[in-house]
């Protein structure tokens, strides 16, 4: 929501906005909390959702109002629409109640803002700068703003995905790659822990600092890795999740994506808001199983989300964990109950938990381990799948610093993804708000 003055972020043109109204508000309302400003032109007033896509269909919209007094299935529907079919338009909302799950359902669906009403022209007309001007710097990125973004995803936790994004993403940065990494998991976030980098900074400190976001701020928050890899930190205490939110990242991730050659994302188990969002944004998703069957049908399961969410099936790939288990699982059971062969396999390794227990990635503590080597088919995959060739480690990168350590802070959290030990809890709903068609990368 919009507290702050509006600044001078005039455009040298006016902004043509069309206004959807919902049913059970007047235009007299909408005009009445509209800045008297030559930057926002009205190009069209419509009520109803139908008649407001038909007219976005046919209209030169540079921004979409739309207008509601509650609880609007047909709002939401509106804002999915625009954000699949129009990604180009900012979308506001103008909500003269937040009933219980609204906003949040709002941001899910891809909405750029929400502005409560009754509020004044001169914050409304704030709301409207901020995100225009955000949709600007997004849009000005180019190229350099496309680096490619991997989800790490498993349906349930357990299953190692915080190893799997920590040594995906030092063994990326050994081929000579500049990498981000993410800690999605915002409650009980393990990323930190199983790097060996201590929270100075987090999440949650980046969005109680104020103030516009930009590339420079982002990555004074960023914790450096000694490999290269920086890495923005979930909060340190469940209480501070609540103050991050889809709306939030969808931020983040463009400044990441324009200063990095990869980023990559640990997500938190299930199909939570900040999850869907992160798939939504995401070039690649790396779906993690292991050689189980209670594993094995939670990833089909998982699968068959992504496809409800029409997410392109060449664009995920299948890494097993402890794939050489023998469990009497071979690899026609897993075609057989998943649907499709693994793209890579990593072996069980009882160095994984002990580099766990160090805060040292297994591509670093050994590099040589079988474990090791799976990893780093693991980022070929996306190296080859980008045409990149691996390039060599950079200089100082594939040694253990001793300030780099993690000794001494496996007291501060107990690691709950470590190839297996101390599983995560499960979360969300896997089929939950997640009919959104394409999306945007």
């Amino acid at each position: 929501m919009c507290t702050r003055r509006a600044e001078d972020t005039r455009l040298q043109h006016p902004t043509r906005t069309l206004v959807s109204l919902d049913a059970g508000i007047d235009e007299e309302t909408v005009r009445a909390a509209l800045p008297a400003t030559t930057d926002i032109q009205i190009v069209g007033v419509v009520r109803g959702v139908d008649e407001s896509w038909t007219t976005l269909q046919e209209t030169p919209a540079e921004l979409l109002l739309i207008a509601c007094t509650g609880y609007s299935e047909r709002a939401l529907f509106l804002i999915a629409s625009t954000v699949r079919e129009r990604p180009g338009i900012p979308v506001v909302v103008l909500a003269h109640a937040s009933p219980d799950g609204f906003l949040r359902r709002v941001f899910e669906v891809g909405a750029d803002d929400v502005v409560r009403l009754p509020e004044s022209p001169e914050q409304v007309n704030f709301a409207l700068q901020k995100v225009l001007a955000r949709k600007r710097a997004a849009s000005s990125l180019g190229d350099n703003g496309n680096a490619p973004m991997i989800c790490v995803l498993g349906p349930k936790g357990g299953t190692g995905k915080t190893v799997t994004t920590s040594n995906l993403a030092v063994a990326l940065a050994q081929a000579g790659r500049s990498v981000s990494a993410v800690d999605l998991d915002l409650q009980f976030g393990d990323l930190a822990l199983a790097m060996g980098v201590r929270p100075e900074k987090t999440m949650y400190d980046l969005v109680q600092s104020g103030g516009s976001l930009d590339s420079d701020k982002l990555n004074a928050y960023t914790m450096p890795h000694e490999s290269g890899v920086r890495v923005l930190v979930a909060p340190t205490r469940p209480d501070q999740a609540s103050s991050i939110g889809p709306e939030f990242l969808r931020e983040v991730y463009p400044l990441l994506r324009a200063t990095s050659d990869f980023v990559v994302l640990d997500s938190s188990p299930g199909f939570t808001p900040e999850v869907i969002s992160a798939i939504d944004a995401s070039t690649y998703v790396c779906m993690i199983g292991t050689l189980d069957t209670l594993s094995l049908k939670n990833t089909r399961l998982g699968l068959e989300t992504l496809e409800l969410m029409g997410y392109d099936p060449d664009r995920i790939l299948l890494a097993l964990n402890r794939a050489d288990s023998r469990v009497g699982i071979g690899d026609e059971d897993v075609l057989a109950v998943v649907g499709r062969r693994p793209d890579v396999r990593i072996p069980s390794d009882v160095e994984v938990p002990r580099a766990v227990n160090e805060g040292t990635p297994i591509v670093l503590a050994k590099p040589d381990s079988s474990a090791a080597k799976a990893f780093r088919a693991l980022a070929g995959e996306f190296l080859q799948r980008e045409g990149h060739e691996p390039g060599p480690a950079k200089p100082g990168e594939t040694r253990r610093s001793g300030s780099a350590s993690g000794r001494g802070l496996i007291g501060s959290r107990r690691s709950r993804d470590d190839n297996g030990t101390n599983p995560e809890t499960a979360q969300g709903d896997a089929r939950k708000g997640l009919r959104l068609g394409s999306r945007r990368r």
